[in-house]
């Protein structure tokens, strides 16, 4: 699996960056500007070209305010258009977080748009890294669209109580704790963001390797054109503490409340030095049945996502990875074609009226549970109004018994706080 990411201006056709994905070598220029050749030639004879698929490839092409126009080829043949244009949603409302839409449409010095957009490259390669997963590809806010949350897991500390008490001690509204990329705490306030914010927020709060930083960023969908203060404190290598500010608090404020967290919850946060918690726990909440091999549930209407990945299973032909990538294939195939997109409204499908009845329609019908089976697992989806599960099992499974199973297991999962509706 490899792909390519090429952002060109929208008027001149100046290249502005050029990213790839997976053991390629960089895109050759006279092919980088034959693919945005296309796209003008077509512009100019009042053709929109929008995607194609060539033998090898997929490609989509993407314009952004008539100011930026954007590539992306990807070899995977289970990525549908729509999965790959929101990858270049996600990638151009990451440039506005860290640029602002002013700057963007404003400044005339494309050398000068290069420099700015230099600072995004990391979180750029991490969305991108979503086409070719791996063993560290542990989010899948990227495809949803939706911020990933922890489910409840067994702990002495109450993760939420820690958080409610730091806002409260700086006055601050807006803020989370967020560990190996998963929210494992937020303020009632940070839900007012959309899930396309908070989930570039994590991304780029999961990139800073300072002990604290204190940077402007400008909100995509709430506030492109005026910034927040982003405030980061890295409790540990993989917690972090993140706020989003005006002008108040000071700086040595929340460093002081910050330091009196991190000092009186030391030893708690060393459960999570290993990448695969929360991802890989069992919540106290409920049981996780031994045919169940990950699984991911996504309430649409609040855009948060919460997944698990079970690498310790006996007799276990498939790797963490495999399952990681499994999964994602499976919610890609599914969610578009069978399932809604987000708050989109389902895929109808029609059954052909009866041969022997008389003066009847055919039935519009939207699908509620899906199927796939191969050699060596099986999946099955369930929604149910605003949620929706994607459960992997064991091949020996049979579906009647997946069907049990799903719904037990969402039945359980809508009791947990993040996800409940």
């Amino acid at each position: 699996m490899a792909g390519y990411l090429i952002c060109v201006c929208y008027e001149s056709g100046v290249p502005i960056f050029a990213r790839k994905v997976g053991d390629v070598n960089p895109i050759p220029f006279p092919l980088a500007a034959s693919l945005n050749g296309v796209k003008v030639f077509g512009k100019a004879n009042r053709v929109e070209l929008m995607s194609t698929l060539t033998q090898s490839s997929r490609i989509v092409w993407k314009d952004f305010h008539d100011r930026l126009s954007m590539i992306l080829a990807a070899t995977d043949d289970s990525v549908t258009d729509m999965h790959l244009e929101n990858v270049l949603e996600n990638i151009f409302n990451i440039l506005v977080l860290n640029v602002g839409l002013n700057d963007i449409m404003g400044t005339k010095n494309i050398d000068a748009l290069k420099k700015e957009f230099r600072m995004c490259y990391p979180v750029i390669d991490l969305i991108l890294q979503g086409i070719k997963p791996s063993e560290n590809t542990l989010y899948f806010s990227d495809l949803t669209m939706c911020a990933d949350v922890a489910l409840q897991i067994e702990s002495p500390v109450n993760y939420q109580g820690v958080l409610d008490s730091f806002l409260e001690g700086t006055g601050v509204s807006y803020g989370c704790i967020i560990a190996n990329g998963c929210i494992l705490a937020s303020s009632r306030d940070w839900w007012v963001l959309s899930g396309k914010e908070i989930s570039l927020l994590t991304f780029t709060t999961e990139q800073v390797t300072e002990a604290s930083i204190d940077s402007p960023v400008f909100l995509p969908v709430s506030s492109p054109k005026l910034p927040y203060r982003h405030v980061v404190f890295k409790l540990t290598d993989n917690v972090r503490l993140c706020i989003l500010c005006g002008q108040e608090p000071t700086m040595s404020l929340l460093e002081k409340e910050a330091h009196k967290l991190r000092k009186a919850n030391l030893d708690s946060w060393t459960i999570f030095n290993d990448k695969t918690v929360p991802f890989c726990l069992y919540s106290r909440f409920f049981t996780i049945e031994e045919s169940i091999s990950a699984f991911l549930v996504i309430n649409v209407e609040k855009e948060r996502a919460a997944f698990s990945i079970f690498p310790d299973k006996p007799n276990d032909v498939l790797t963490p990875r495999h399952k990681l990538d499994l999964l994602r294939t499976f919610y890609r195939n599914t969610v578009g074609s069978i399932f809604p997109w987000n708050k989109a409204t389902a895929p109808t499908f029609t059954s052909p009226a009866h041969p022997d009845a008389k003066d009847t329609e055919p039935v519009l019908h939207r699908a509620q549970e899906c199927y796939w089976s191969s050699e060596y697992h099986k999946c099955h989806a369930i929604k149910s109004s605003h949620v929706q599960l994607y459960v992997m099992y064991d091949s020996e499974v049979f579906p009647p018994i997946m069907r049990q199973s799903t719904r037990r297991l969402l039945q359980e999962l809508l009791k947990d706080r993040m996800i409940k509706q």
